[in-house]
């Protein structure tokens, strides 16, 4: 793990500009993302599927996949989407067995965003075992993702175990700066931050956007990316009747 780079991502995350948020406090910011988290983790592991408004929230729930809701209803229908869901919050089954109970439901299109879907959720479901793993995190066929920008320089992940054991280093290292949750809740921040930050820096859009105010910022955009404006929004309503 590369030290320096890991700090300086995190100092960013922390950091006080308008690439970072448009307002506030990014350690409130931080701490409203964390607690939207748990939220978003209880209704995920609590959720029964008994009617489409059911399935409709776990689609709500990850960005990338609300698209798909349609499509999978009319291929499979309630009842076997219902039977999927519940084998991926089953923890007797082994990782793999959960995410394939969703990426067969699917179609080419959509495989690698159901397969995203499906690890997503386990992360949120189980946040203590698994960390969160997109191909914007690790994509193991092509060996890219944020998790690569911290790697120590000429060390490449080969395996699913790899992976695991580098998130469990981050989350070691990102303690000792003071995020020092008891999941794997804060990998994620961090790691889909990195990825928001490159992606608005590599596209040359970071300095000319800003002065608008038309694009969300970093840590909002990081919110985004993980499914939680709506348990941001129940988050907010309770704390303006505080």
């Amino acid at each position: 793990m590369q030290i320096d780079y890991v700090k300086d991502i995190y100092q960013a995350v922390l950091g006080r500009d308008s690439f970072n948020t448009v307002k506030g406090d990014p350690k409130a910011a931080l701490s409203n993302i964390l607690k939207a988290m748990e939220l978003k983790s209880k209704e995920m592991r609590e959720l029964q599927i008994n009617t489409q408004d059911d399935a409709k929230k776990v689609f709500d729930s990850v960005f990338y996949a609300r698209k798909y809701f349609n499509p999978i209803m009319e291929r499979v229908g309630i009842s076997k989407f219902s039977q999927a869901f519940s084998k991926l919050q089953d923890s007797t089954l082994t990782y793999d067995e959960r995410v394939s109970a969703i990426t067969s439901l699917s179609y080419p299109e959509a495989e690698e965003d159901l397969r995203d879907m499906a690890r997503e959720l386990i992360h949120f479901m189980e946040p203590e075992n698994y960390p969160l793993w997109t191909r914007w995190i690790w994509n193991n066929e092509r060996g890219t993702g944020s998790i690569t920008y911290v790697l120590k320089e000429g060390l490449k992940l080969s395996n699913e175990q790899e992976f695991f054991s580098a998130v469990k280093e981050l989350r070691d290292t990102l303690s000792i700066f003071g995020l020092d949750v008891p999941n794997y809740f804060g990998t994620s921040i961090f790691l889909v931050y990195a990825y928001v930050r490159y992606v608005d820096y590599a596209t040359l859009l970071a300095v000319d956007r800003k002065a608008g105010g038309l694009y969300p910022s970093h840590l909002s955009t990081t919110a985004l990316v993980m499914g939680l404006k709506p348990y941001l929004k129940v988050i907010q309503v309770a704390n303006s009747k505080s």
